[in-house]
């Protein structure tokens, strides 16, 4: 859904990427921005959880307009993979990762 204040303004559209998130990284890889303040406190916990734990982890901050227009996801305040597919845009303290790596 949009509306437009031209009516000459192009449709937004999400990228071939966004519309079938997949990536080619292996283990759990976190897409996320600074737009949910809660990713400033649960990133930075989910990493070091990851890391005590010997999970392979990889947190990739998006940070500009481009970066986000070209994630793999529609989804780009928090998007987190494992062996390159989507699993989900639900946000994890340290007990909720460790029991959905415990489901894989």
């Amino acid at each position: 859904m949009y509306f437009p204040f031209d009516e000459k303004a192009m449709i937004p559209q999400f990228t071939e990427a966004a519309r079938h998130p997949h990536i080619e990284e292996k283990g759990y890889v976190l897409y996320y921005t600074s737009q949910c303040p809660f990713n400033g406190k649960y990133v930075p916990i989910v990493e070091q959880t990851a890391l005590e734990n010997n999970i392979p982890f990889k947190a990739i901050h998006i940070q500009t307009k481009e970066q986000a227009q070209e994630a793999p996801s529609p989804c780009t305040s928090y998007a987190m993979f494992y062996n390159g597919e989507f699993l989900t845009n639900e946000q994890f303290n340290d007990k909720k990762f460790l029991k959905m790596v415990q489901s894989k």
